[in-house]
C-alpha cells in the first residue's frame, strides 16, 4: 500500500454561476446541523473532500492566508467538505499546539454551514481525548481518529470508546482495521464514517459489509471512488479541489448525473497524470502555481526550485489547466 506521502491520503471547468445553480439544488443546499448528530453527518458526507495540504510561508510558518484562500476558492465552487488528516496536513512537521492552531484556522474559515473533519495523529488515548474536546470546542463537525500504534484489538476498541464517551462529535475511523475489529467498532453509535487507508479490495469489502452503517470514503485517486460508486460510495478526496476546484466540480457534476463516461474522461485527462506525478513537493508547488499558497515545505522536505516550478507550468499547460485570471 502506498503511504500517505505517496497520496493514498492525497487526491472539475464551467462558469461558477452555472456550477452554483446546479449544486445549490443538491446536497449542499442546507446548513449542517450542530455537533452531536452523527446520523446527519453521515448522510451529508457527499461529494469531493478537500484534504488540506498544510501551507507554509517562505519562512516555514503556517500560512493562514493561503489556507483561507484554499477554502474560500473551494466554497466559491460549492465544495463544502474540509478535512485535516495526519499525512496530507503535515502533522509530522507540526507541534501539537500548531496542529490545534491549524484546526482552529480551518474551522473558522469553513464557517458554520460547511463540514469540517478534524483528524488526530496516532496518539495515545489522553492526547486524543484532549484533541477531540478541543475540536468540539472550536466548532468542528466531526473528529477523525487515527488508529493508535501498538495496541491490541481490545485496546483499540477501548481507545475509541473512551473518545466517544467524552465528545458529542461524530467519529471517523482512520487506519487499517481488520473486518472483525470493524464489527466491534461499529457497535459504538457515534462512529459513522471510515476514511479508507488500505487498498482497493479493502475499500470495496468495507462498503459491502458496513456501508449501511458506516460511510466509507476513499482517500486516493478518483478512480478508486468510481470503483466504489456502484456499491454505494458517496464521498472522496479530490486533490484538484485544493487548487483548481473547477475540475473537481466537473467530476462531481458527472457523479450526480451517473455519467460514468465523463467521470472516466476526467480521470484519464486530469487525475491520473496528477497521481502519477504526485509528491508532497509537487502538490505544494501546484498550490503556488495556481495562486493559492506558497510552494514551501519544512525541511528536510524538498521545496521546488524556480526551475522545477517551470516544469509544473509545463505539466498543467499540457493538461490544459490554466490558472484563472484575477484569482486572489
Amino acid at each position: 500500500m502506498p503511504n500517505e506521502w505517496n497520496r493514498r491520503e492525497f487526491l472539475r471547468v464551467g462558469a461558477v454561476s452555472a456550477v452554483a445553480s446546479t449544486l445549490q439544488r443538491g446536497l449542499f443546499a442546507h446548513s449542517i446541523q450542530a455537533p452531536g448528530n452523527p446520523s446527519e453527518f453521515k448522510q451529508r458526507l457527499r461529494g469531493p473532500i478537500v484534504s488540506i495540504p498544510t501551507p507554509f510561508t517562505a519562512e516555514f510558518r503556517l500560512d493562514a492566508a493561503g489556507l483561507r484562500r484554499m477554502i474560500e476558492r473551494a466554497q466559491q465552487h460549492d465544495i463544502h467538505i474540509f478535512e485535516l488528516t495526519a499525512g496530507d496536513s503535515q502533522y509530522s512537521f507540526l507541534s501539537y499546539d500548531e496542529i490545534k492552531q491549524l484546526a482552529r484556522l480551518v474551522t473558522a474559515a469553513a464557517g458554520d454551514r460547511d463540514l469540517t473533519i478534524i483528524g488526530t495523529g496516532a496518539w495515545w488515548t489522553e492526547r486524543t481525548i484532549d484533541f477531540a474536546r478541543y475540536a468540539e470546542s472550536i466548532g468542528a463537525t466531526a473528529v477523525q481518529i487515527l488508529k493508535p500504534n501498538g495496541a491490541s484489538d481490545e485496546g483499540v476498541v477501548e481507545h475509541y470508546r473512551r473518545v466517544a464517551g467524552i465528545t458529542k462529535l461524530p467519529i471517523v475511523l482512520h487506519g487499517n482495521f481488520p473486518m472483525t475489529l470493524l464489527e466491534h467498532l461499529a457497535e459504538i453509535p457515534s462512529i459513522v464514517a471510515l476514511k479508507e487507508d488500505v487498498d482497493l479490495s479493502y475499500y470495496i469489502d468495507g462498503i459491502i459489509r458496513f456501508g449501511k452503517r458506516i460511510n466509507c470514503f476513499s482517500g486516493g485517486g478518483l478512480d478508486w471512488y468510481v470503483v466504489g460508486q456502484p456499491y454505494g460510495a458517496t464521498a472522496y478526496f479530490d486533490s484538484y479541489a485544493t487548487f483548481a476546484p473547477e475540475i473537481a466540480v466537473r467530476f462531481w457534476q458527472a457523479v450526480q448525473r451517473n455519467d460514468y463516461k465523463t467521470e472516466t474522461e476526467i480521470i484519464e485527462k486530469y487525475d491520473h497524470p496528477f497521481i502519477k506525478n504526485f509528491s508532497a513537493p509537487f502538490w505544494h508547488a501546484s498550490l503556488e502555481y495556481f495562486g493559492v499558497a506558497s510552494r514551501y515545505l519544512r525541511p528536510p522536505q524538498h521545496s521546488y526550485s524556480d526551475a522545477e516550478m517551470a516544469e509544473v507550468k509545463q505539466f498543467y499547460n499540457k493538461l490544459g489547466v490554466i490558472p484563472e485570471k484575477g484569482r486572489g
